[in-house]
């Protein structure tokens, strides 16, 4: 595909540099060329020094024979101009980045169709949702609903000495529609087969039945009776005030500390059931008094990367039992679990994830990314004419290093074996290396259309 990419911040960057190396042609556009001399050094990419929400911009930069404009830039208006502007050019699709919910009607943090624009994101309020369900999942590290909430992906950190440490996969009562889909063993990741086992601190993702998930937590030391009860949130802006709409609903006792007084009005006035608090919670003493030592989970989303991460030490350091941190910057991530935080949530990934998914194929609707992209996880809807329809799975040429985990077909969720079909109209998950993504998405493409002249 040819992608203009307008606006090359954290998310456009990010987004730059895995399409390019997708194969796909990336045209980045910015009007700062400091930040575009950058990016070629990260990318094999073109680039175009402007304003784009302009038309000659627009223009240069090829947008009527792009297939895709995707505008993230800081400003939610450019970034609609840009894709209005981009569709009357005549490019195929645009995706714009949008903070400002007052512009689209939905409650979730996606919209589709919205002045003539194919999707809008907002990366705030996908960065709370996902808050919001690492919190549902209180010992998981990382949670991730598909298939309507139908399928359950887990990353599971094993804490507990348990009897099915050391034994064979081959020889545990995984229950029926779950599987372990991928074990991370000090920073190495394995695809299991039946003669692997778990140990200690292994990071175990989970994929299943959203009802069935608990089942494999419990065999190795986790209850979905631990969810957390009492949360404490630093700093009162939308992501904060998103995830505490959210808590409330789940009737959990929540506090929020924020800085500035008229914004701590405007929240006392949103959150009926909520304390909230005027105050600086990096600050040990307000913490302390607080008594973030009896709190379950502890939120850091102010939009300073560093004051989250160094309140969430803090709060744990004095008996918060989980810290979360929102960490803007994507090299942050990896240094942000490295000194000890539970969690580290990204805006730019969650973001990315759904652009992703949009532009790899027209099939995948959710993109979960393992190990800051050592492999991901797809929810693929089956077309009517795809390859892999009319075989069991058993004459399947499944590529190595990708598995089918779940089938989703109307009610029923469940793991398939070699004698199962997929059908038209399922829903499938599908855990897979970047390696061989295309090979495993061609099998759920109509051939017919990729032989069809561009």
């Amino acid at each position: 595909m040819r992608i203009v990419v307008v606006g090359v911040g954290e998310v456009g960057g990010h987004l730059v540099a895995t399409l390019a190396k997708d194969g796909h042609r990336v045209v980045a556009v910015d009007h700062d060329s400091s930040v575009l001399e950058l990016a070629t050094e990260h990318a094999d990419i073109q680039t175009v020094c402007g304003h784009g929400a302009i038309l000659p911009v627009l223009r240069s930069a090829g947008v009527a024979h792009s297939d895709l404009v995707v505008a993230v830039t800081a400003s939610d208006e450019v970034n609609l101009l840009a894709c209005v502007a981009a569709k009357q050019l005549g490019v195929k699709q645009a995706i714009a980045r949008v903070v400002n919910r007052s512009y689209y009607e939905e409650e979730g943090g996606v919209a589709h169709d919205v002045i003539g624009v194919d999707l809008l994101i907002n990366p705030q309020v996908l960065a709370a949702m996902e808050l919001h369900r690492v919190i549902r999942s209180f010992g998981a590290l990382e949670t991730e609903n598909l298939a309507d909430n139908r399928v359950e992906v887990v990353d599971l950190l094993v804490r507990e000495k348990t009897r099915y440490l050391g034994k064979q996969l081959r020889d545990m009562s995984i229950p029926p529609g779950a599987l372990i889909a991928a074990i991370v063993r000090d920073g190495r990741m394995l695809i299991p087969h039946g003669g692997d086992h778990v140990e200690l601190n292994d990071h175990l993702w989970l994929i299943g039945a959203i009802d069935t998930i608990p089942r494999i937590e419990t065999m190795f030391g986790m209850t979905r009776e631990e969810r957390a009860e009492r949360v404490m949130i630093i700093g009162g802006g939308e992501i904060g005030l998103e995830v505490a709409r959210r808590l409330e609903r789940d009737g959990v006792e929540l506090s929020i500390i924020e800085k500035d007084m008229s914004r701590c009005r405007e929240l006392a006035a949103e959150l009926k059931d909520s304390l909230v608090l005027c105050g600086d919670g990096t600050n040990r003493g307000m913490l302390v008094e607080e008594e973030v030592s009896s709190v379950d989970a502890f939120l850091a989303v102010t939009r300073s990367d560093e004051a989250n991460i160094m309140a969430s030490l803090l709060a744990k350091a004095q008996g918060a039992k989980r810290a979360m941190a929102l960490v803007h910057r994507g090299d942050y991530l990896r240094a942000a679990q490295g000194v000890g935080l539970d969690v580290a949530v990204s805006p730019r990934r969650s973001a990315a994830n759904y652009i992703l998914a949009h532009v790899r194929s027209k099939q995948v609707y959710r993109v979960v990314q393992v190990e800051n992209g050592k492999a991901e996880i797809l929810e693929v809807h089956v077309p009517g004419r795809a390859r892999i329809l009319g075989r069991t799975l058993m004459y399947v040429d499944v590529p190595r290093g990708s598995l089918i985990a779940c089938v989703v077909r109307g009610s029923r969720v469940f793991v398939p074996r070699g004698t199962d079909e997929v059908v038209s109209g399922d829903v499938v998950v599908v855990f897979t290396v970047p390696e061989v993504r295309e090979e495993v998405l061609r099998l759920f493409r109509d051939p017919r259309e990729e032989a069809a002249p561009s």
